[in-house]
């Protein structure tokens, strides 16, 4: 076993969830044999356009919608970002291929809680207002609701575009906010709708362990899934009940016992049905006391995601 020193000079880690298109076009072949789990709504948010300007395009004004032409250079939206995503991310793809990479060679997170309101992008001002995104209308809840049917449609469309240019590219798709069990059944409906068979050709999909339910119940939501990634700084939020943007609330530690316990479960949990675990934090330093708990549970890859 290795010591937390030996863990934090040897271990593994993973590309950022939100890789931006310059990262993802200027990566050495010596650079992406590691773990790659990028969000599709990162990359969209990076071209200027908020995923809510293609499902509500008659809300936009007419600046708005002169600004959105500039960047499209007057082609479709939706096939403008269908594309530029689709080239960029083949691009990474055969990188990470010809670097040895086996299956699955890309994990692409759909639009979780980083979608929040941005008015710097445009239509961002369109996607409610929400004091914690970790509370609302998030994952399969959104994927379900009428409003957002397109926005789930696109980044469908952009990955089957993607295995269909690359020959069937092994990846896994992941889904963020699986509250319950029906959820879990529901998306792989939805995505059979759009195309996306799980197991067609290699395709996995995968759970994102962002709330205790996922992990207090991992054996059964297992079931429905190739694998997990957990999220522990979002399963912290909930678990504590820490809302990060509020500064009277000072936890130095967020990885406490309690967080702990419930990845321990879910990498247990995973390890039994021997389906693949790996973690997510958001933090640009590992802490101390999570590389000692990372070394004693034989966790050799951290993905890093400092935003």
């Amino acid at each position: 076993m290795m010591s937390a020193e030996e863990w934090a000079t040897n271990v593994v880690a993973g590309k950022a969830i939100a890789l931006t298109r310059s990262q993802l076009v200027s990566r050495s072949t010596d650079e992406v044999s590691n773990t790659a789990l990028i969000g599709l709504d990162a990359l969209i948010a990076e071209t200027g356009i908020h995923l809510s300007a293609v499902c509500q395009p008659d809300a936009l004004n007419d600046d708005e919608k002169a600004a959105l032409s500039a960047i499209t250079g007057g082609k479709d939206t939706e096939s403008y970002l269908v594309d530029r995503l689709v080239s960029d991310l083949s691009e990474f793809a055969q990188k990470r291929i010809a670097a040895g990479q086996t299956k699955p060679v890309l994990k692409l997170r759909l639009s979780g809680a980083e979608i929040a309101s941005d008015s710097t992008q445009i239509g961002g001002h369109l996607m409610p207002r929400e004091e914690n995104p970790v509370m609302g209308l998030r994952g399969v809840a959104r994927y379900l609701h009428p409003q957002w049917a397109r926005m789930f449609a696109l980044q469908c469309k952009i990955i089957k575009q993607l295995r269909h240019v690359t020959g069937d590219l092994p990846i896994a798709i992941v889904i963020p906010f699986v509250r319950t069990y029906s959820d879990a059944a529901s998306v792989h409906d939805l995505l059979a709708e759009q195309g996306l068979f799980r197991g067609k050709s290699g395709l996995q999909v995968h759970l994102m362990c962002d709330l205790p339910a996922n992990a207090v119940m991992a054996d059964k939501f297992l079931h429905y899934f190739d694998g997990v990634v957990i999220d522990l700084d979002h399963l912290a939020q909930l678990t504590l009940a820490i809302d990060p943007a509020n500064d009277a609330l000072d936890y130095d530690e967020p990885y406490n016992d309690a967080v702990l316990f419930l990845a321990e479960r879910t990498l247990k949990k995973s390890r039994e049905v021997n389906k693949p675990c790996e973690l997510l934090s958001r933090s640009v330093t590992v802490q101390p006391k999570l590389q000692r708990w990372l070394s004693e549970h034989a966790v050799t890859s951290l993905i890093c995601s400092p935003q």
